[in-house]
């Protein structure tokens, strides 16, 4: 396994969670788990700018880059 696909395959791991964190928030609208939610999303985030200054794919960036900004968009809508 190459340090890139382990990098790759944690960001897939940290974006899977953060959906389902913000699965699980949205649903019962709890404000402790849409700030969780948050937080996960920050966390995969980080992730991902330290994996484009190691120079990621493109492809795999924009993916996981547009199911952050979905996710996050989702949190902010059930937050207001």
């Amino acid at each position: 396994m190459t340090e890139d696909y382990q990098t790759i395959e944690q960001i897939e791991l940290a974006i899977k969670a953060a959906e389902r964190t913000v699965g699980q928030a949205t649903m019962s609208m709890d404000e402790d788990q849409l700030n969780n939610a948050t937080m996960a999303l920050e966390q995969a985030k980080k992730q991902l700018e330290q994996a484009k200054m190691q120079n990621m794919n493109h492809e795999t960036w924009q993916y996981s880059t547009a199911m952050i900004n979905r996710l996050s968009h989702q949190v902010e809508e059930a937050k207001e």
